[in-house]
């Protein structure tokens, strides 16, 4: 709602987008985001999380062996008007509060995929983001 006040857009054409850091140490934050809010603690279950490049963000991929929920980098969640929003090449990730999932559902992210990958390839995986490791 701020974000939709702050530039007069109808809140009705506003959606989150997710961009995840290639930091997961709290102390590497330099301070309070431009927009939206940072958020730490997530874990990904039933895939794997691969770093970005330098500046470029992290993208979904095969789960490794033994690691069954890797934590998430920090996430910086902020609006934007839908035809801002890119889609492309984007996971529409739920995210539970328990591995229990169903009545703990909280809200969907958007996770980068590999160019190459199908969205459906992860909604057959079960993948999802937890916000504790159980």
């Amino acid at each position: 709602q701020v974000a939709a006040r702050g530039n007069t857009l109808p809140l009705d054409y506003m959606t989150n987008r997710c961009r995840f850091y290639n930091i997961r140490d709290l102390a590497e934050v330099a301070g309070v985001p431009a927009q939206g809010v940072n958020c730490h603690g997530l874990f990904l279950e039933g895939a794997g999380w691969e770093d970005g490049k330098g500046e470029d963000e992290g993208y979904i991929t095969e789960s490794k062996m033994k690691d069954l929920h890797p934590v998430m980098p920090i996430c910086n969640i902020f609006a934007v008007h839908i035809d801002v929003m890119d889609w492309n090449c984007m996971y529409h990730c739920p995210v539970f509060s328990t591995s229990l999932r169903g009545a703990t559902y909280i809200f969907q992210a958007n996770i980068r995929m590999d160019p190459d990958d199908n969205e459906n390839r992860w909604v057959l995986a079960g993948a999802a983001m937890l916000t504790q490791d159980d």
